[in-house]
């Protein structure tokens, strides 16, 4: 591979990102995960290989990538390792009753003490183990 070296880049120089393209998470079956996350979150699945499910929502990427051998990264009752999904205000609460309705456990719910993203937050874990996260992300309210 041959890469241009017009500009000196050292150890200490940063890489200039200028966006996420898309994040990834692990599912023991993708196309059912992808019908999971399209009928419960609205989001949009763009196409499926052997391996991933490429998703879309409100403008920003997702992969469901089949793992086999995937390991919950969470515990039962933990939201650490977490994706977030915001959702409109006057839509959260309908968002609560959805999951209530469909038999989904709430693990966490928290509206205070969120300094970096105030607002909202519900957990709630795929099949997978994986924690999602939706929220109202409130304006500053200072």
């Amino acid at each position: 591979m041959i890469f241009a070296t017009e500009d000196k880049a050292s150890s200490s120089n940063r890489i200039k990102t200028k966006g996420i393209l898309h994040f990834t998470i692990g599912v023991r079956d993708h196309e059912s995960a992808a019908e999971f996350y399209g009928d419960l979150l609205s989001c949009n699945h763009i196409r499926s290989t052997a391996r991933y499910a490429f998703m879309e929502c409100g403008g920003t990427y997702f992969v469901l990538a089949k793992m086999p051998n995937h390991v919950n990264p969470n515990a039962p009752d933990d939201d650490g390792h977490h994706h977030a999904f915001i959702v409109d205000p006057e839509e959260f609460d309908r968002a609560i009753q959805i999951l209530k309705n469909r038999g989904i456990e709430i693990i966490k719910y928290s509206d205070t003490g969120h300094l970096t993203f105030p607002g909202r937050h519900a957990y709630f874990h795929d099949a997978d183990g994986n924690c999602i996260e939706i929220i109202d992300l409130w304006k500053d309210k200072t």
